[in-house]
């Protein structure tokens, strides 16, 4: 399949590193773009680990802990929890 951008959106607030990187692609839903504050919430694929920062995100800030330190793209989601 191929894509082509027509033009770039840029976010309400900007999405903070975290002291994390990615390594060569991230895929995340819309839903999540919208909302994430930290590049890490764009890593959550299940539908409990979801569920669960839906939840914890209501209660304020959410940290996203993976099992990779550098790149978010190459870890799994280990820990949602607020910060």
């Amino acid at each position: 399949m191929r894509f082509t951008v027509e033009a770039w959106q840029r976010l309400a607030a900007p999405i903070v590193l975290g002291g994390q990187g990615i390594y060569k692609v991230l895929y995340t839903s819309k839903y999540i773009l919208d909302r994430a504050l930290e590049i890490a919430e764009l890593r959550l694929e299940t539908e409990d680990a979801l569920r669960e920062w839906r939840e914890m995100r209501r209660r304020g800030r959410v940290h996203v802990k993976l099992d990779h330190a550098e790149y978010v793209d190459l870890g799994r989601v280990v820990e949602v929890r607020n910060v």
